[in-house]
């Protein structure tokens, strides 16, 4: 793909599911990685690096962006694909999970532009993808620090396309639906509702973490150098219309 050979991209939650994904395609396209998660991330190249980054804290997202400057000398993208999921209906959950879920999905996604934002300024070019979910669109019953926090991610995205596009910095987001990894797949509905709810989805199946990389992938690239401020869903076509079967 036209637009990434010798980009140096930063990924957090790079770990596995759409991160991981998203890692990998690049590197495929020749770009270099800056791959930040919790956990250790295994099987990078040469020329990429690995980081460890608790993106709710100000503080890392600085060093880890500050490392990938003194190795890289620049950051080109960034893809914000690090995040948790959080159940329960305003009476159900424990305050504390509200404030985790507003930490790692909204704060530390804006925590994580803001870190990249000065670099790219000074380069006068820059692409960043956010990872919000079809739930930040729609809503959804039993989740409601997650659908919250990612409608947050919805409206970050427009805000910070709308305030640097004149710089010359893109800002896109995904709104994923129903994707096989491992956090959904820790999730309740990954039972008995599973079914169901991917029989919500147009296509009948749920959606692999690679084809929501490649739109991140693509929104990363030069590709993409007239694309600012969109939401795409990468959605089976859930958000396209109901099924409804007689």
């Amino acid at each position: 793909m036209a637009g990434l050979d010798g980009k140096v991209i930063l990924v957090t939650g790079a770990g596995s599911g759409i991160g991981r994904a998203t890692v990998e395609l690049v590197r495929q396209q020749g770009a270099i990685v800056a791959a930040a998660d919790l956990v250790e991330i295994p099987g990078l190249g040469n020329s990429d690096s690995a980081h460890q980054l608790d993106v709710s804290s100000e503080s890392q997202t600085a060093e880890v962006v500050a490392q990938i400057i003194e190795r890289h000398g620049r950051i080109d993208g960034l893809a914000t694909c690090a995040g948790i999921s959080v159940e329960g209906s305003v009476t159900q959950f424990v305050l504390d999970k509200w404030h985790k879920a507003l930490a790692v999905n909204l704060t530390g996604t804006m925590l994580s532009c803001r870190a990249v934002l000065p670099h790219m300024l000074a380069a006068g070019s820059g692409a960043i993808v956010t990872v919000a979910s079809i739930y930040g669109m729609t809503g959804g019953p039993g989740n409601t620090p997650y659908n919250v926090t990612k409608g947050g991610v919805l409206q970050l995205t427009r805000s910070l396309a709308a305030d640097y596009g004149a710089s010359g910095i893109r800002v896109n987001a995904v709104s994923p639906g129903y994707i096989e990894t491992p956090m959904t797949n820790m999730l309740a509905h990954a039972g008995p509702m599973r079914d169901a709810f991917v029989g919500m989805h147009l296509l009948q199946r749920a959606g692999q973490p690679e084809e929501v990389g490649k739109v991140i992938r693509f929104l990363l690239s030069d590709e993409a150098s007239f694309v600012t401020g969109a939401n795409i869903p990468v959605d089976g076509g859930f958000s396209a219309a109901q099924v409804i079967r007689v």
